[in-house]
């Protein structure tokens, strides 16, 4: 009865104030971020919490994965889906005051990443979707703090969802970085992002550790950290030996590996 109430009468009314208020504070195109878990999308969103113009939403939401079709309200033909938990959304909105300096509100989930056709049409192509990628060596070499014994992405799922961000590379609306580039060459990244997004560059982005509004994630079992380049080529450290030999075995790793520049052809 509960969940009944709550999606034909409690979600509604949340849809529709929030969407009141969001047409009120939002005037630029969101900003979805998504790509592979573990290959620095929390990282990515808590920076870009430090622009005046960004509202970034501090929790994964999951609103882009879970769709149901409906009717196109644009007019051109495409298959329509509208995301069944758009509310989660607007909840933040309803719940946050929001700076008069925003413009725009910012998402991040992994899975988004997976669902790019659906996000494209649902927003019309109004929308911008960063795509972050890294070296798959490092993403599959990271082991979850509940499972110590566990690593927390398998081959099968990083080859799968870096494929799926790749497929749209070429799209207007997408922007692929590297997390190897976020950490390294940090300004002139943000640089692209900004231009990217039609926003100016902020100075706030040098102190971003201290002007980030997300600080917390449930994708980090910590504290926020500042960038450090330790969180580069970890998968160098002899404990990785075996799993780098397992992970390059599965099938289409070496391949993309060697396609994304990250392993040289033949080694």
């Amino acid at each position: 009865m509960n969940n009944l109430f709550k999606a034909h009468v409690t979600n509604p009314i949340v849809n529709f104030f929030g969407k009141r208020k969001a047409a009120r504070k939002f005037s630029a195109s969101p900003v979805l971020i998504g790509g592979c878990g573990r290959s620095g999308t929390t990282l990515l969103l808590s920076i870009l919490s430090a622009h005046p113009s960004i509202f970034a939403l501090p929790k994964e939401t999951n609103v882009f994965s879970i769709w149901k079709k409906g009717e196109n309200p644009y007019g051109n033909g495409k298959d329509y889906f509208y995301p069944e938990r758009i509310d989660r959304l607007y909840r933040y909105v309803l719940s946050k005051s929001i700076p008069g300096s925003v413009t725009r509100w910012c998402e991040k989930s992994p899975p988004n990443v997976r669902y790019l056709d659906k996000i494209f049409t649902y927003f019309n192509d109004e929308v911008r979707f960063i795509h972050i990628i890294r070296d798959g060596r490092d993403v599959m070499t990271s082991r979850h703090p509940e499972k110590p014994d566990d690593f927390w992405v398998s081959p099968e799922r990083w080859v799968n969802d870096v494929r799926m961000g790749l497929a749209y590379a070429d799209h207007p609306c997408v922007l692929t970085i590297r997390y190897e580039d976020l950490i390294q060459d940090h300004e002139k990244t943000l640089r692209t992002i900004c231009e990217f997004l039609g926003e100016a560059y902020t100075e706030a982005f040098k102190d971003w550790f201290e002007n980030a509004s997300v600080r917390r994630n449930q994708a980090w079992y910590k504290p926020l950290q500042k960038l450090h380049s330790g969180s580069v080529q970890k998968w160098t450290k002899p404990e990785f030996k075996a799993r780098i030999e397992e992970v390059l075995a599965y099938p289409g790793v070496r391949e993309l590996m060697e396609e994304l520049g990250y392993l040289p052809g033949g080694e």
